[in-house]
C-alpha cells in the first residue's frame, strides 16, 4: 500500500529527515509488513532502537488500523486521499521556495478529518509533505524540470 507507507513516513520527518528516512526505507518495509494495514494489524512490532520512538511506531499501528476502516468505507485508501483533490494533483506555480507553505487549507482538512477517524501523527504539516510526497500536489518551482514533467503526467 504506497500511499500508506508515504503517509507513514512522512510521520517519521518528526524525528528524521528524508535523508535518513529513505536510507532507512528497507528497514522500515521490513518492520511494517511493506506497509500491509492488514498484516500489520494484530501484530506485535519489533523495531530496532534507531528507526523510531514507541510513540511513532504507536501511532503507524494505530493508523492501519483506520486505514482497514476507510478500505471498508471507500473501497480503498488511494480513493479516500484523492477525493480530497478530486482525482487530480494540484499544480502550484511558485517561483521561489519561499513561496512553498508548510501546510495548506487543503492539508489541514484533510489532517481534520483523518484525525477524526482516530489517526495520529497527521498534522496539516505532515500531511502537506505527504500530499507533495504522494503527487497530490505538486510543488516543484515553475522552474524546475520536474514541475513540468508533473504537469504534463497530470494532462496525459
Amino acid at each position: 500500500m504506497k500511499l500508506f507507507e508515504l503517509l507513514s513516513l512522512s510521520g517519521a520527518l518528526a524525528e528524521l529527515s528524508w535523508k535518513d528516512i529513505l536510507s532507512k526505507r528497507q528497514s522500515f518495509r521490513e518492520v511494517f509488513m511493506d506497509f500491509d494495514p492488514v498484516a500489520i494489524t494484530n501484530k506485535k512490532i519489533t523495531s530496532p532502537d534507531s528507526l523510531l520512538s514507541e510513540q511513532k511506531l504507536r501511532s503507524i499501528l494505530e493508523n492501519a488500523n483506520q486505514v482497514r476502516k476507510i478500505i471498508v468505507e471507500f473501497g480503498s485508501f488511494d480513493k479516500y486521499i484523492w477525493n480530497f483533490v478530486n482525482q487530480k494533483p494540484t499544480q502550484s506555480q511558485f517561483r521561489y521556495q519561499r513561496q512553498v507553505p508548510a501546510k495548506t487549507s487543503k492539508a489541514e482538512l484533510i489532517s481534520k478529518d483523518l484525525v477524526r477517524r482516530g489517526f495520529r501523527s497527521v498534522s496539516p504539516t505532515v500531511i502537506y509533505s505527504f500530499m507533495q510526497t504522494a503527487g497530490l500536489m505538486n510543488d516543484h518551482l515553475t522552474s524546475c524540470f520536474r514541475h513540468h514533467q508533473c504537469i504534463s503526467k497530470d494532462e496525459a
